[in-house]
């Protein structure tokens, strides 16, 4: 990105000394006719430059926009979205293994997808969450990785810091679970199709005062169990969220 940047600057100014040449000369000539066929071309060039520099605008903030957070430095690869309930989240175990939704939009990226993307090197999770009054916090785990179907997408994660608290260590070595795979811990409740939660998850048991748990059926504000859950930072649902990840 930095250097598509660069090359566009370097385009741009070498379009804008050829032009200035130009200008020049016609300045400098003499002859009525050179000066008309020499400042139609200037203009032409202005004219292209202008439309050159406008398209390759556009194509830099293309590039910048596919970047979760273009501030950020390095590439991150979104693995969750939400911030509507356009896209249920209470789903079965083909759906969360493959991925789905829009990638424009809310989606999951599927955790084969995930457990491949980490299964090599060292990886690291961001978490950003907001709330209904547009409070934001983030959580930053320096290992993250999910193991593959064999191990039920077991994961591991550790090393927290930021802001919104650790909602996500007490998950560390749990498989993963929708309605029609359970894999917690609870002996009464497959949680992950309990109503007061209804999506997939590395649940242990059901519920713990300090969870996370980002991937329950989208709920508005003032409720404390369902929808997009990060009990650190608030006791009720949140708005929006986001889960990141990128080699380190």
């Amino acid at each position: 990105m930095k250097n598509f940047a660069k090359d566009t600057r370097k385009t741009v100014k070498l379009a804008t000394e050829i032009r200035n040449m130009l200008n020049g000369m016609c300045s400098y000539s003499k002859h009525q006719n050179s000066y008309e066929k020499i400042d139609e071309k200037v203009q032409n060039i202005s004219t292209d430059m202008e439309v050159i520099k406008e398209k390759l605008d556009k194509i830099q903030n293309l590039v910048s926009n596919t970047k979760s957070n273009p501030h950020e430095e390095g590439e991150w690869t979104v693995i969750q979205k939400r911030y509507d309930g356009s896209v249920e989240f209470h789903r079965n175990w083909k759906d969360y293994e493959n991925g789905f939704g829009d990638k424009h939009g809310e989606f999951w990226l599927g955790n084969k997808n995930i457990a491949q993307l980490t299964s090599v090197g060292n990886h690291e999770l961001r978490i950003d969450v907001e709330d209904w009054d547009g409070n934001k916090r983030y959580a930053v785990y320096k290992s993250f990785s999910i193991g593959d179907a064999s191990t039920k997408y077991r994961l591991s994660i550790s090393k927290y810091s930021g802001n919104a608290g650790d909602g996500m260590s007490f998950f560390n070595g749990m498989k993963f679970s929708t309605y029609d795979q359970d894999n917690d811990k609870s002996r009464r409740l497959n949680c992950a199709d309990y109503s007061l939660f209804k999506g997939g998850w590395w649940y242990h048991g059901c519920w713990k005062s300090t969870d996370a748990m980002l991937n329950g059926h989208y709920t508005h504000r003032n409720n404390s169990s369902q929808g997009i859950i990060y009990k650190t930072f608030k006791k009720t649902s949140l708005k929006k969220s986001t889960m990141k990840i990128r080699k380190v």
